[in-house]
């Protein structure tokens, strides 16, 4: 994903990762909503913080919060068990939508950069 100016990013979890990639994708001009199953976890204050525009959601990866925009991307967090993220992957699979982790997000802005020079 090269360009996320005005896209619609979906990132699931909101521990140290899903914070570093809500911190990247808003710099981009990305429209983000971070999702996690629990009403307050570890990083809510500081996403509120540091990227203002990002929504935040509390509950189920489930049909409900995948339908809620038309998502250019999925990122995910690495603790999340398989089992959370089956009706995504499956949900995305249909669609056509990337689902990576923070590694493979920054791997490819990695290499965005580099053919920049």
């Amino acid at each position: 994903m090269n360009n996320l100016k005005d896209q619609h990013v979906l990132i699931l979890g909101l521990g140290l990762s899903g914070l570093a990639m809500a911190r990247w994708c808003t710099r981009h001009g990305a429209r983000v909503t971070v999702a996690d199953t629990r009403e307050q976890p570890p990083q809510r204050d500081a996403l509120t913080h540091e990227c203002p525009s990002a929504n935040f959601v509390a509950g189920a990866f489930d049909e409900d919060l995948l339908a809620r925009e038309a998502w250019a991307l999925v990122a995910r967090s690495p603790g999340l068990a398989p089992a959370q993220l089956q009706v995504v992957r499956e949900w995305a699979t249909a669609r056509g939508v990337p689902v990576m982790g923070e590694l493979e997000l920054f791997a490819q802005a990695l290499q965005s950069l580099s053919r920049r020079e």
